[in-house]
């Protein structure tokens, strides 16, 4: 399905700024999602600005780096970072599309071959679909929470020895 078919909404980031321009008066409590691989996106923490904070539960994308994250508290941005909306988006599903989505952006690259909002919105992701009562494949949305609490468990599962 087009990316566009699968979330309510894609849109570049509202609550954007300048990391080196960021008020730092007050409790540093609102991720500042970048374009960084490491650590789900974010790359660090600031209190609250003049722009109100994107709302969390939503899935992030870092356009020039392709990087892909899921965010599921209110936050703050840098630059180029487009903001993937669902109402049924949920810590369940979100690491099962964050996967989705990693697997297309490999073929961007940094340049003039990277990810644009228009190559975005003609990119295609495998999704579970189920058809619907009026024949139309839709996004399973509960098969992938189903599919994404099972890996979560197994996943934890297998550190409880390392863990203890």
């Amino acid at each position: 399905m087009f990316i566009t078919d699968v979330y309510d909404s894609m849109t570049a980031s509202k609550a954007w700024y300048d990391k080196a321009k960021l008020t730092l008066a007050g409790a540093t409590t609102f991720p500042f999602v970048s374009r960084t691989k490491a650590s789900n996106g974010v790359d660090g923490f600031c209190s609250r600005q003049d722009k109100d904070p994107e709302l969390g539960n939503v899935l992030t994308i870092g356009l020039d780096t392709q990087t892909i994250g899921y965010q599921p508290v209110p936050f703050y941005t840098g630059q180029n970072i487009q903001v993937l909306r669902h109402e049924r988006l949920d810590e369940r599903n979100a690491p099962v599309l964050v996967s989705l989505l990693r697997q297309q952006m490999g073929k961007f690259s940094w340049g003039g071959n990277g990810a644009t909002l228009g190559r975005l919105k003609a990119t295609q992701i495998m999704v579970p679909v189920i058809t619907n009562a009026s024949g139309e494949d839709v996004v399973d949305w509960d098969g992938m929470s189903a599919y994404g609490y099972a890996l979560r468990v197994r996943a934890e599962r297998s550190l409880e020895p390392v863990l203890g």
